[in-house]
């Protein structure tokens, strides 16, 4: 009997490609991108920028990401979730 047999270990949960693992690393996968934290005066001119205007353009989005530093996905994502 050898090591891994012993162990009940197999060649995917070494590889990191277990069904139960929690990251996606080292299977071919993208890695999940850390959650956003957001400065309250970011969180200030979102909620103000969304009371006017529900829905903004990509030249709008792309402008008030460029304002606040951060990227045009962040603002975007930001609206999706507020709406």
């Amino acid at each position: 009997m050898g090591e891994d047999e012993r162990s009940g270990s197999t060649e995917s949960h070494r590889s990191g490609c277990s069904p139960h693992s929690h990251s996606s690393i080292g299977c071919g996968k993208k890695a999940r991108k850390a959650r956003t934290i957001f400065t309250d005066k970011q969180l200030q001119e979102l909620e103000a920028t969304f009371d006017k205007q529900k829905y903004l353009s990509v030249q709008d989005r792309m402008d008030l990401a460029q304002r606040m530093g951060l990227s045009d996905t962040q603002v975007k994502t930001w609206y999706q979730n507020r709406r």
